[in-house]
């Protein structure tokens, strides 16, 4: 479970529709990746802005009137970083394990890691999959690093 503390209410985050409606409303690239699978990635990458996007999204469930600004999250975000650089690691490990665990997202994200692992049978030159190869690699090494 990830939680967030913002003042002095905690916020669980939840893998939903409401959450999968704000990733795609907010997140996505248009023709190429979904919002869930842009803050996955993004949260492999350890972008703080993928980070804020997954309890933007994750704390949807709490309504219009209870969920957290998005400039609440980030100023709780920033916060955190200023007082303890370790904390943002665990943040990042939660919200990728809340994702990645989800029963919600377990098909796509089995989708998503398939799509990954096609990479090499796509390229088409020897250039391409060794690029491919090496994509592969460092997704698997970032997922197993956020999952211990």
């Amino acid at each position: 479970m990830a939680f967030l503390t913002i003042g002095d209410k905690q916020y669980e985050a939840k893998t939903s529709f409401k959450f999968d409606r704000i990733a795609d409303k907010k997140y996505s690239s248009e023709g190429e990746l979904t919002g869930l699978e842009n803050i996955y990635q993004g949260l492999m990458g350890y972008k703080i802005k993928s980070l804020a996007a997954f309890w933007d999204c994750g704390t949807a469930h709490y309504g219009k009137r209870e969920q957290p600004s998005i400039e609440s999250i980030e100023d709780t975000i920033e916060r955190i970083i200023e007082e303890d650089e370790k904390e943002i690691e665990k943040m990042f490990k939660d919200a990728f394990k809340a994702l990645d665990e989800s029963g919600f997202f377990r098909l796509q994200l089995k989708e998503y890691w398939k799509n990954i692992d096609m990479l090499e049978q796509l390229a088409e030159d020897e250039k391409e999959i060794k690029q491919a190869q090496m994509a592969k690699d460092m997704f698997t090494e970032k997922r197993k690093e956020l999952l211990v």
